[in-house]
């Protein structure tokens, strides 16, 4: 019998108990006082101190008994919290005092959407009342700031967690304009938040209901407390939210965001003793206006994207996939998440450099309406334009409930060459434990001919103890979506999973562990089609537990047989006695393995999790067996409530099979400095050295004879060990007030040396100085 059929009966067997067990393991009905009428009223000003003694709140709406819901939920939170709610015509103000008698309270002077290691609150806000996605709020007892878009973060888990992830995710990098304060207490924090209207989207009903719920992170503990009394299992956290009922003659107001900039670098490369001025111009606009109080315009001209941090490096287990990283710019970030559909068919970093760009997105009644256009300019200027034309739509109408059907629509156009990719799309959830998403469209790309088809679609189960579920992919060879990103093109993927999940008791050590099992086929698109065997058969056991006191431990497990991806070495090829010839790799590679994660809770200063990695993997560089050895260290040091650090640590390392040689070595540890100088100023150095080292490859599964690359003029390169240190070092002072409004004036310098952490001898690569200015005029 098959690895993929022993597995599925494995997967099946672990499902059968959910069967008999399905009418005992509804989730408990949720209490029923979860609809809040808050008053309206009307002040004159408003201040927020972090003080809830004006006679205004004693009229607000009360709420409180939360309950307990990450690691275990349906229990009465260990430490309670009070909310208090009103509004007025053109804001909404929430008073929360938390209460925390079992440890100290973790509070720091962080910077914005910097609170992970921080106490915190979360105000959950779905203006549309759809379930589908929502504003969120952070604040920590100090009052300081983090916000994003919240949603059901799926059941898709890769496995390399640090132990119990939370149901939802947030999008931290929107950020919106709102005002908090907060105190410490003898017995806790207290903080007050104003929310305008301003900037939120809502419906234009003389009366509507928003959905609502207030998270509570407690650091010394590791708990999540959810005031909706949310219950893990279910088919979407959104469905579990409470409201707020009665909102009556909202004032959004005119929304008008003007918001210019001003930049300006020096810079030098290699060569030049002297830096030379950025010849780009370094004038900006951005726009912001809202058409309605649901549907916004925003327009940019010129803007900055430059990256006031570079992206983290990730390790990259498989070569033969790409990586994508978070949009943070602040164009693309209104709105984002109504451009999202199951495969990400707009991926705004897939614009680069635009020149000029406009894109609308809102809701009008129940269709979610979002596009976007934009001049990408490849060349070096303004001046000297190589413009590629983007356009992308995306709609979605509301069928009830969170079923949902859409379309998207992107195209991009450069000279002659234009590449259109049109899908469609639905979703549904049933009975808060089903649910079934699914997309199917195609592309057309000047040159391929014809279209070329692609699907997605997806069916899972979710209870409180038991979940599992069934998923495909497929992409044609010739499926391009130039404004979206796939992680690998020309394949096929059949998917199952399953779940089971066990909750200790009370004041017991364990809280929760839970065992899941994944089972993955994949083929290229023509060899499916054919009724070929799978190329690529995973097969994952993953083990997650979650101890009292924030600690948690997961262990992840891979057993796999990889089919060799010859156009994977196209480029390769063997000097023999007649000549080169192409490389031929041997069929298959098995490859068995842990990988284990150790996460510690937050403790007064520390916090971090270290994970290791070792077995049997592919030698991607030579398609043949390696040992590896994988580790990924972070560690997050806080000695004052004003200056942190964090030092990550990356390491990979292949060792051939055969002989036990060092293959391939990738080392790069980060150190990231910062210190809050006040709430809103800040200065942050990061520094990271990524040391590379690959041997002369050679053909090691067969021959042993040296590798060779075909190169661009046709001659033939052996492949030579090669080693590079590069060493990157950033220097920012920040002062932004409000999202919008900044200051930054920064130096970044690149580096090279020859030996391995000998820090001398160092061969510039590049450096130069930037500063940038922006005003955000709202009116």
């Amino acid at each position: 019998m098959s690895l993929i059929n022993k597995s599925l009966m494995l997967i099946g067997f672990c499902l059968i108990p959910f069967q008999s067990s399905f009418a005992q393991d509804q989730a408990a009905t949720r209490r029923s006082d979860l609809s809040i009428a808050i008053p309206k009223l009307d002040i004159p000003v408003m201040s927020i101190d972090g003080y809830l003694n004006e006679e205004i709140w004693s009229q607000a709406a009360e709420t409180a008994d939360f309950m307990q819901y990450i690691p275990v939920d349906g229990r009465p939170a260990e430490d309670g919290t009070k909310i208090k709610l009103w509004y007025g015509s053109s804001a909404l103000y929430i008073g929360i005092e938390a209460q925390e008698v079992h440890g100290e309270v973790r509070s720091t002077l962080a910077d914005r959407d910097n609170l992970d290691n921080d106490d915190r609150v979360v105000i959950v806000l779905d203006t549309y009342d759809d379930q589908r996605s929502a504003f969120a709020f952070i604040v920590n007892p100090l009052g300081q700031q983090a916000d994003g878009t919240l949603k059901d973060a799926g059941s898709a888990s890769s496995g390399f967690g640090r132990g119990g992830g939370e149901p939802f995710s947030v999008d931290e990098n929107p950020d919106f304009l709102f005002t908090s304060q907060g105190r410490l207490t003898d017995t806790g924090y207290v903080v007050e938040i104003e929310i305008p209207f301003k900037s939120l989207r809502f419906t234009n009903a003389a009366t509507q209901n928003w959905g609502f719920n207030v998270l509570r992170k407690v650091q010394h503990s590791g708990y999540w407390s959810s005031w909706s009394g949310a219950r893990l299992g279910g088919a979407s956290f959104m469905a579990q939210n409470g409201s707020l009922s009665g909102l009556s003659e909202l004032s959004r107001g005119r929304v008008l965001e003007i918001n210019p900039e001003i930049r300006g670098a020096l810079r030098r490369g290699p060569e030049p003793e002297k830096f030379e001025r950025d010849t780009t111009d370094p004038f900006g606009l951005n726009v912001r206006y809202g058409l309605s109080s649901n549907m916004v315009l925003n327009a940019t001209l010129n803007p900055d994207f430059s990256q006031i941090e570079a992206d983290v490096v990730q390790i990259n287990y498989d070569p033969r996939r790409s990586v994508s990283f978070p949009e943070k710019r602040p164009f693309f970030l209104d709105g984002i998440e109504m451009f999202s559909s199951p495969t990400r068919l707009i991926y705004t970093r897939s614009i680069a450099n635009p020149l000029a760009a406009v894109k609308v997105a809102g809701k009008s009644g129940s269709t979610t309406i979002a596009a976007l256009s934009a001049v990408d300019n490849g060349g070096p200027s303004i001046a000297d334009v190589d413009a590629s034309y983007v356009n992308a739509i995306r709609i979605k109408q509301d069928l009830g409930g969170q079923n949902s059907v859409g379309v998207v629509y992107t195209d991009r156009m450069h000279d002659d060459w234009s590449n259109r990719v049109f899908a469609i799309d639905g979703n549904v959830i049933a009975r808060d434990k089903y649910s079934f998403s699914a997309q199917t469209g195609f592309s057309s790309t000047t040159g391929l001919g014809g279209i070329a088809p692609m699907w997605n679609a997806g069916a899972n189960f979710s209870t409180r103890k038991w979940s599992g579920g069934l998923s495909t992919t497929g992409y044609h060879a010739d499926f391009d979506p130039a404004v979206g990103f796939l992680s690998r093109g020309n394949q096929v993927t059949l998917n199952a999973n399953g779940a089971r999940t066990v909750y200790g008791k009370e004041g017991g050590f364990l809280e929760r562990a839970s065992l899941s099992l994944r089972l993955t086929g994949a083929w290229d698109y023509d060899g499916f089609m054919n009724g070929d065997s799978a190329e690529d058969i995973r097969f994952y056991p993953t083990f997650s537990f979650q101890m009292r006191g924030g600690w948690g431990l997961s262990i992840f497990t891979w057993f796999e047989s990889f089919g060799y991806p010859a156009n994977f070495f196209t480029h390769y090829y063997l000097k023999t006695n007649t000549g080169f010839e192409p490389y031929k790799g041997v069929p298959h590679l098995i490859n068995v393995g842990p990988m284990i994660t150790l996460s510690s809770p937050q403790f007064d200063r520390y916090s971090g999790f270290i994970r290791f990695g070792f077995g049997r993997d592919p030698n991607y560089d030579e398609w043949a067996d390696a040992n590896i050895r994988n580790i990924e260290l972070e560690v997050r040091y806080t000695p004052t409530d004003q200056l942190r650090l964090e030092l990550r640590y990356d390491h990979q390392q292949h060792f051939r099979a055969s002989d036990k040689s060092l293959v391939s070595l990738s080392r790069v540890p980060r150190l990231k400095v910062e210190y809050q100088i006040t709430p809103t100023l800040f200065v942050r150095f990061v520094g990271q050295y990524r040391s590379l080292y690959k041997d002369a490859l050679r053909d090691d599964s067969r021959t042993n004879f040296p590798i060779y690359y075909l190169a661009s003029d046709g001659s033939y390169v052996k492949a030579d060990s090669r080693r590079s240190n590069n060493i990157q070092a950033d220097f920012l002072v920040s002062y932004r007030p409000t999202p919008g409004t900044v200051v930054f004036v920064g130096y970044g310098t690149a580096k090279s040396e020859q030996d391995t952490y000998r820090f001398r001898n160092f061969t510039r690569q590049g450096d130069g100085f930037f500063m940038k200015l922006s005003y955000l005029f709202r009116v």
